[in-house]
């Protein structure tokens, strides 16, 4: 027989959250709906009474103590009113304490009462039904954390109410063991006897295979992810062979891609990537969902051309993602160029899920950026430099997409070279130097002093700064890098460099403790 801890873990039961009272001290024997509360004083011992009505407070009280004496299990309450501090309005600090002291349990559900009582009847009994419903409710799991073994041993625990752990069985102990992409998966469980032994037998099975990457075509997951992210930041002369184990690994170098990046500014850098990785795995969810069953990763499609009416049909669009540089990527690829529709509507989905995340996630201030399609191992590069450059900063939309005929988007395929990345980096050495909160606002004045043909007073206008401040930082620059302003050509080489880098490389606009735009300096 179960407590209710375990009790709560169980299939159907979900929905059922614990209110007070200890959670394992009696083990449950039975269930019953009772309409009447004043009946509970002659209910079996280890019974979950089901009150079928709302019991005001006062009589809630009367009804918790009848149900200790019993020696109920549990009490559920259905119908009450949720009050500020999360407890329903009727659970009295009276009630509390008779709950603690009488040990019983006292929950709250709502929904399917009649389900509930089967849930809790099949979790009692440990029948062949139980079991069955655990190994359906871990392939549900499961499978949609495929390739992370972390999660899916989280996921499986949960299933069968055990704890399931990354290791090899020992003694009295269930195990499981499948071939990953990093070495053997191990997965070990407390084994448990009759139909909850069959059932952990079978949920550590299908668990291991899916740790191993098996939940897509025995495919591994997160090692693709790992891959992409791999390719995105590793040097240009390394792509090819990185291309090479990305087609092993089913992920589609070759095609159409369009990249979306996800930063989340109203996290501090410590929570971002935990944050990011749940956001990951529910913008896949969401984004494979839309795009239909072929959109996951390993399905493989027949090449079409979009039609002049609407992009490619949505089960040629695969999804993929990483987490690289604190935000994440996620990777619409194509078959064949998705054209201006498939670009509209790459920025409808972006849209779309971010609405969806920024309503679960609110705190996390999620902003997204979408690059153009490009082609093959460099074009995912391509697009993800886009869609950095394209992340919206500071108020207005979350949305937004590159600019696919501006200046930025010749800058940037300038930039994606690593010769280019390294003429930059040599003639900029000495202000990058400074830091990041140091060399963005030399740089930017830089910027707007060449942009505005060495005009302190326009540079000064468009930067919302004193023109000393511009011409404290400008000879700032020129003391740090040697460069004389005067030289055309140096002029131009220093004018790209702010311009590619800061396009590459956004950040938000230097302001005072205030918020308001850089104040005047001396700097």
């Amino acid at each position: 027989m179960a407590n209710i801890l375990e009790l709560l873990s169980s299939p159907g039961l979900e929905a059922v959250r614990p209110l007070v009272g200890p959670l394992d001290a009696v083990e449950v024997t039975g269930v019953r709906l009772e309409p009447r509360p004043d009946r509970l004083a002659a209910i079996p011992a280890g019974t979950v009474a089901v009150l079928l009505a709302p019991v005001p407070g006062h009589l809630l009280d009367v009804a918790v103590r009848d149900a200790a004496a019993a020696g109920a299990a549990a009490l559920v309450l259905t119908g009450v009113t949720e009050a500020p501090h999360g407890l329903p309005a009727e659970v009295t600090a009276t009630a509390r304490a008779l709950a603690e002291r009488g040990r019983v349990a006292v929950l709250y559900a709502e929904g399917d009462l009649a389900a509930l009582v089967v849930a809790v009847e099949r979790a009692v009994a440990g029948s062949a039904a139980d079991a069955l419903a655990r190994v359906a409710a871990a392939a549900r799991e499961v499978t949609a954390v495929a390739g992370d073994p972390d999660r899916v041993a989280a996921a499986a625990g949960r299933a069968l109410g055990v704890p399931v752990e990354l290791r090899a069985a020992g003694p009295g102990e269930e195990g499981a063991a499948a071939a990953g992409p990093d070495g053997e998966i191990r997965l070990a469980a407390q084994a448990r006897p009759g139909h909850a032994g069959t059932a952990v037998r079978s949920v550590l099975a299908l668990a291991a295979l899916a740790a191993a990457g098996g939940g897509h075509g025995d495919v591994p997951v997160r090692s693709r992810g790992r891959l992409l992210a791999e390719l995105l930041v590793a040097p240009q002369d390394q792509a090819a062979r990185l291309a090479s184990r990305g087609r092993a690994l089913a992920l589609p170098v070759d095609g159409w891609h369009i990249a979306l990046r996800v930063e989340a500014g109203g996290l501090d850098a410590s929570n971002r990537p935990k944050a990011l990785d749940a956001v990951m795995s529910q913008a896949l969810t969401l984004l494979r969902t839309w795009d239909g069953p072929a959109a996951g990763p390993g399905t493989t499609t027949t090449p079409s051309a979009p039609s002049a009416s609407s992009p490619q049909s949505a089960d040629s669009v695969q999804w993929n993602a990483a987490l690289v540089d604190d935000a994440l990527v996620l990777l619409s690829t194509w078959p064949a160029d998705p054209g201006t529709n498939g670009r509209r509507a790459t920025l409808a989905r972006a849209r779309r899920v971010v609405d969806r995340l920024a309503g679960l996630r609110p705190e996390a201030g999620l902003r997204c950026g979408v690059g153009s399609p490009h082609r093959g191992p460099l074009g995912i590069r391509t697009s993800a430099r886009e869609a950095r450059a394209a992340v919206p900063r500071g108020a207005g939309a979350a949305v937004a997409a590159h600019d696919a005929v501006g200046l930025d988007r010749m800058l940037l395929e300038w930039y994606a070279s690593d010769t280019a990345r390294e003429a930059v980096t040599e003639l900029l050495a000495p202000v990058l130097a400074l830091g990041p909160e140091r060399a963005e606002p030399l740089l930017r004045t830089l910027q707007g002093y060449l942009d505005h043909n060495n005009s302190p007073a326009r540079a000064a206008d468009a930067l919302h700064l004193h023109r000393n401040a511009v011409g404290a930082r400008i000879r700032k620059v020129v003391q740090l890098t040697g460069a004389d302003l005067n030289e055309p050509d140096v002029r131009l080489a220093l004018q790209l460099a702010c311009r590619a880098g800061l396009s590459a490389h956004p950040t938000e606009p230097a302001t005072t403790a205030g918020g308001t735009p850089d104040a005047p300096t001396t700097q």
